[in-house]
């Protein structure tokens, strides 16, 4: 069942609309992100569930309960804050325990709960310490700690593990992850960091200049962007323009200005008709290269397939494969992600990739391709 409901949420501060016309829904016990760039209105967002802020328009049910309106202190919501806002004049136990305290629960109970605690984010031991003491993960840990003690219904959380090194925001995903799973209970997690909202969510929320563009798991924004800002955002794209030649009941012939290739008609994320203006999209993983003999395509597999030659201008190194740079012949710099060959920069490979992979998007205001193409 939906644990929150958000519906028609808009949020208007002056002449500026932060959220505009927002809905979704969380099912209880679900990891569930908000991603966006900066000044997309996930915070805002978030803000608005907290209950510090008030919706201009749109409603906020938890468990079937209208909370617009009602004070923070009255939601059965805890927040993760980007600052952690950890009291440093207490103890690591007094900050777990604090919110226990301000809600009356006798001494005992609440040192057995925050003790229960200090179990699950695997600081045993730390009570008695000062979080200035703490390192910045275990202060993660501390803030997760305070949030989850009173078993709210809804855990929120605003960008908190931006301030850490890579290896230790890892670390804290996995312990996310894991006290989560343990507790059962729901969270709600805003972040612009792709790569944490891909690791840790369930479903994803992706907004834009303050509108929803895409809900769906993770798996599916990844593999079925509907949008070309979805498809940019959510990982790594290369763009092909293009133009629309063909549109028949199973293919879509595209014409990326050097011959026709036909694309599966699902492909196009949207209808599309002859003449539209087109991106083209593909997965750097996706791309094929090898090294270029001649200045002929790397593949010619009738019409199926798209390729090109150039030349390496940059390498990046990372681990099981390596992500190349490639100037090309046709459309531009391209990125490709390659496992089965290693080149250096300046040599020349050829690339291609099957028309089967690809996402077709209309471009925003339909102008024609340039000449010498690009992506």
């Amino acid at each position: 069942m939906s644990l929150l409901r958000v519906s028609g949420l808009t949020k208007e501060f002056g002449d500026l609309t932060a959220v505009d016309d927002v809905s979704f829904d969380i099912e209880d016990g679900e990891f569930v992100s908000i991603l966006g760039p900066s000044g997309s209105g996930k915070s805002t967002v978030l803000r608005m569930v907290a209950g510090f802020e008030e919706p201009t328009e749109g409603e906020i049910s938890l468990d079937d309960v209208e909370i617009v309106g009602s004070p923070p202190f009255e939601r059965d919501v805890n927040m993760v804050f980007q600052d952690l806002a950890l009291f440093p004049h207490l103890t690591v136990a007094e900050n777990i325990g604090y919110g226990l305290k301000q809600s009356g629960v006798p001494a005992d109970e609440r040192r057995e709960r925050t003790e229960r605690m200090l179990e699950m984010v695997r600081l045993e031991g730390y009570g008695d310490r000062a979080p200035a003491e703490l390192s910045g993960g275990e202060q993660q840990r501390v803030a997760l700690a305070r949030a989850l003690v009173n078993e709210p219904a809804l855990v929120l959380f605003d960008e908190p593990l931006s301030s850490l090194d890579r290896k230790l925001r890892q670390h804290m995903q996995s312990e996310l992850q894991r006290i989560q799973l343990e507790t059962d209970t729901t969270f709600l997690y805003v972040t612009h960091d792709q790569e944490v909202a891909l690791a840790v969510s369930d479903r994803l929320v992706v907004l834009d200049d303050g509108e929803i563009q895409q809900v769906g798991t993770v798996e599916e924004l990844y593999e079925a962007p509907a949008s070309r800002f979805v498809a940019d955002f959510i990982g790594d794209v290369n763009a092909v323009e293009g133009r629309v030649t063909a549109v028949d009941d199973g293919t879509i012939g595209l014409d990326v200005g050097d011959g026709e290739v036909s694309v599966p008609r699902d492909a196009a994320v949207e209808e599309l008709a002859v003449d539209d203006a087109v991106d083209v999209c593909i997965r750097p993983f996706l791309m094929r290269a090898e090294p270029a003999e001649s200045d002929r395509d790397a593949v010619d597999d009738a019409n199926e397939t798209f390729s090109t030659t150039g030349v390496v201008r940059s390498r990046s190194y990372q681990g099981s494969d390596s992500l190349y740079g490639i100037e090309t012949d046709r459309w531009g710099r391209l990125s490709a992600e390659v496992r089965s060959a290693s080149f250096d920069v300046d040599d020349r490979v050829a690339i291609a990739w099957d028309a089967a992979d690809v996402h077709v998007y209309r471009r925003e205001g339909g102008a024609p391709p340039s000449e010498d193409g690009g992506a």
